[in-house]
């Protein structure tokens, strides 16, 4: 599960109004008597004020453009830089190909690109529908557990039928369980972590991947798991979204992130490893 952002910007519309001056046939006049006080609108006033009305408009969409968040790229296994990412709108698939990482370039200490909508695996059952659907929980732990261990003997899909095997499903969707009792199961240890920017950044400086369960706001507007794979130059968020490459390839404002956050586990390596 997750969503695209949709930013729409508004501009308030300027004009000029001028007053009309009328013959008044009746009266006998040819020009309307003035109130006093009130002079007639020049042909110099209405020129000046229909290319100062246009200028004004070019300077509002320029500052306007100034301040529209620009994406940065962070490559595989890197830590990059990138904007904050806004906007709140239902589920929709995303408009990037994702191409997940290729399992022979899992390695030990990398958390790896992996989408439930690659189409390599995105239609395999879970949960009464489909990775692609329903898979963001077990997508992400693939993604923890190559970090951790560098194995290859679980992708999103087998990540998903052990999720379903070991009762971590309720209703259609991944129980938090999977995080804590699903990680032992597969060797790792987990632990949750307070919502606080410091302890999500003392669990990365130890190589330890953060997976995050979300609410409404950027990346969901129902819920979501994610995972934080690392720290941009700028102190942001690396964050692997499995249902966006888009936001996936970008850093985040840990506050904002955590404003969004449901829970969070820190995971790393277990007496297996």
């Amino acid at each position: 599960m997750g969503h695209q952002r949709d930013i729409t910007y508004y501009q308030r519309d300027s004009y000029c109004q001028r007053q009309d001056v009328r013959q008044r046939a009746r009266h006998g006049v040819s020009r309307v008597p003035r109130r006093s006080g009130h002079r007639p609108v020049s042909w110099i006033t209405m020129l000046a004020c229909c290319v100062a009305v246009p200028l004004a408009m070019l300077a509002v969409l320029g500052a306007a453009s100034h301040f529209m968040p620009v994406e940065g790229a962070a490559g595989a296994g890197t830590v990059g830089s990138g904007s904050t990412g806004s906007g709140q709108v239902a589920w929709q698939p995303s408009a990037s190909s994702a191409q997940s990482t290729p399992a022979d370039q899992w390695q030990k200490g990398s958390v790896p690109y992996l989408y439930q909508i690659d189409p390599q695996w995105k239609s395999a059952a879970y949960a009464g529908s489909t990775v692609e659907e329903a898979g963001c929980g077990p997508t992400c732990l693939t993604m923890a557990y190559v970090a951790l261990t560098g194995k290859q003997d679980y992708d999103p899909p087998k990540m998903s039928r052990f999720s379903e095997d070991n009762g971590f499903v309720d209703s259609g969707l991944t129980t938090w369980t999977l995080m804590t009792e699903g990680a032992a199961k597969l060797g790792l240890n987990s632990q949750e972590l307070p919502a606080s920017v410091a302890s999500v950044n003392a669990a990365l400086e130890a190589g330890h991947p953060v997976i995050l369960t979300l609410g409404p706001g950027d990346f969901t507007s129902t819920g979501h798991f994610v995972v934080v794979a690392g720290r941009a130059d700028d102190g942001n968020w690396i964050i692997r979204d499995p249902n966006s490459p888009e936001r996936s390839q970008q850093a985040w404002d840990p506050e904002r992130v955590l404003s969004q956050c449901r829970n969070l586990w820190e995971l790393s390596k277990g007496g297996w490893f």
